[in-house]
């Protein structure tokens, strides 16, 4: 469950063959936890809160017409810490 978004920025723009390509980074406050059809967490915790940071890359699919859709992710990282509050 994502509980906020923050700093949000535009890394890096450039036009490459396949289209145009963005990095954006941007930080989150979550909740990771996985639950089975009876509701029993079987992985995570769903009383801790995590900061995770992210850097997504994403190119724009130059086949697409539909300019809501054609973006599509080409890499991803994020890195995590435990939120303390």
């Amino acid at each position: 469950m994502v509980l906020d978004v923050d700093n949000v920025d535009l890394v890096m723009g450039k036009v490459m063959e396949e289209g145009p390509v963005l990095a954006v980074s941007f930080q989150s406050q979550q909740i990771m936890c996985l639950r089975n059809k009876k509701g029993e967490v079987v992985e995570g915790d769903p009383s801790k809160v995590l900061r995770v940071q992210y850097v997504w890359v994403l190119c724009r699919d130059q086949t697409e017409l539909d300019s809501r859709a054609a973006w599509r992710i080409l890499d991803l990282s994020a890195q995590s810490t435990e939120q303390l509050v």
